[in-house]
Formats: C-alpha cells, sequence, structure tokens
C-alpha cells in the first residue's frame, strides 16, 4: 500500500473536505490506514481509484475478516431468541432466520448462511451481524430520505452514488425491460414518481426506495438514479451498513439478470 506521502501528491490538494475529511493529507493518512475507501473522494479518476484499491487488496481483504471475527463475538453476547422478533426474523432449532435480499439466511453467532446454499461473502455476513447488534425494533417512520440526511454522512454519499446509484442507472437505462422481470425476486412494492420506482426490502426492517428517470440522449444528460432510506434506519444499522446495503441490492439484481 502506498503511503500518506505517495498519495497525496496525487490527490486534487484542494482540501475541499467533501470526502469527510478536513485536509487532502488527512485523507491520504485515513486511506493509508485503511480507514476510507478511494471512492470517498469525488474527484479522483476512476482510474486512479482503481490502483489505489488493488494495492490495498490484500490489507482489506485481512481487515474484512478481522472485522468479521469482532462481530461475531459481539454477537455471542446477544440472546437471539430474545431479539428475533424485533428484527422481524424467527428461530428455529437455535438459528434466527431473517429475509435478506432474494433469499432467506439462518444466522447463529459463528456462521451465516443462505438456505439456498448459495455462499454469503464476508460483507453480507458483516451486515447481518451488524444488524443483530444495531437494530432497536423501533417502528419505521414510513418516511424516506437521502443519505445525506444523517449525520456525518459526506464521504458515504459520495460512495453511494458511485457503487449504487450510478450503476443502478447505466442498468436500468440500458436493460430496463431486463431488470423489471427480476424484481418479483425479491420482497418488493412498485411506487409512483419516476419512471422506475420501487420499495425493495434488504432485510426485514431495512426497506430502500429507488427511483430512476430516463435521461435525453438527444441533449447528453444520462439516466439517474436515487436511493432512499427510510428516516429510522439508523436505529438498524449504522451508515457504513446502510451504503452497503443499497451497492449489495443493486450488485444482486444485476446479477440475477445475467449482467
Amino acid at each position: 500500500m502506498l503511503g500518506p506521502l505517495e498519495i497525496v501528491k496525487r490527490l486534487p490538494r484542494t482540501n475541499c473536505g467533501e470526502c469527510g475529511e478536513p485536509s487532502c493529507l488527512a485523507f491520504a493518512v485515513a486511506l493509508a490506514a485503511g480507514k476510507v475507501s478511494p471512492e470517498a473522494c469525488p474527484y479522483l479518476s476512476p482510474d486512479l481509484a482503481r490502483e489505489f484499491s488493488q494495492a490495498a487488496r490484500p490489507e482489506v481483504a485481512d481487515q474484512t475478516l478481522a472485522i468479521l471475527r469482532e462481530v461475531r463475538a459481539e454477537v455471542r453476547k446477544i440472546d437471539l431468541a430474545a431479539k428475533a422478533e424485533a428484527l422481524g426474523g424467527r428461530l428455529e432449532k437455535g438459528k434466527l432466520l431473517l429475509a435478506y435480499l432474494d433469499g432467506v439466511v439462518a444466522l447463529q453467532a459463528e456462521t451465516a448462511e443462505r438456505l439456498d446454499g448459495q455462499p454469503l461473502d464476508p460483507r453480507d455476513q458483516i451486515l447481518l451481524y451488524n444488524y443483530v447488534r444495531f437494530g432497536r425494533g423501533s417502528p419505521l417512520s414510513g418516511k424516506f430520505v437521502g443519505l445525506e440526511a444523517f449525520p456525518h454522512s459526506v464521504s458515504k454519499v459520495a460512495t453511494l452514488r458511485r457503487y449504487a446509484e450510478e450503476p443502478l442507472a447505466r442498468a436500468l437505462e440500458a436493460h430496463e425491460s431486463l431488470l423489471r422481470m427480476i424484481l418479483p425476486r425479491f420482497r418488493f412494492r412498485e411506487l409512483e414518481g419516476a419512471d422506475l420506482a420501487v420499495e425493495v426490502w434488504v432485510l426485514p426492517r431495512v426497506p430502500l426506495r429507488l427511483y430512476f428517470w430516463h435521461g435525453e440522449a438527444e441533449e447528453g444528460l444520462a439516466g439517474e438514479a436515487k436511493i432512499l432510506y427510510d428516516q429510522r434506519a439508523l436505529d438498524y444499522l449504522d451508515l457504513e451498513s446502510l451504503v452497503f446495503c443499497a451497492e449489495r441490492l443493486v450488485e444482486r439484481w444485476l446479477e440475477l439478470a445475467g449482467l
């Protein structure tokens, strides 16, 4: 991994603060430490962001597994039977069953697996364990807001845009009919207000609203997507996990469509 001084030389050095750090040097230090992703800087070119990501990949993999061990340790302290109803799940043979994306997962402190046998990425497992850890069981508001409405979300908004909203917009612009056919694989309902508008439940208490508007090719305008969260979403997941919910939903939707 490059050091902070090598990284900062390749940044815009405008100290704009849009990444959530007070300066480009602070961002470089955080990036070198693995505390932020390259994509948090909205002015970093995709090629350079990819280079930084590839350089960090071994460290990131190790860090992901370390986080997974930590969250599992936290879940060992939780009575899954007592918390199942608050999370919208049920306990069966000592395992917490939760609807997740297009399937159902069975979760214990040491294991998390889909009932259909498909593998769960370590990042999916971290998300599920965080849902168990943070979920309060409080009622959702039914009012939806952009990620930017939550405190301390500046850098996460850029990540959401790059890894969820922009890929979703590109895919729907090119393959809307195909992607509409895949929607029934998820727990969803149609809404109004855009060329495509749906509410999809990633987890039992984590609905996302996805809106897509076609672009105007004649005017050089690309399609646009926006993802909204329930105002009480932070009662169930932290900001980073909420962003990952959106990323993973888009990834899975495209994956099921063969895109």
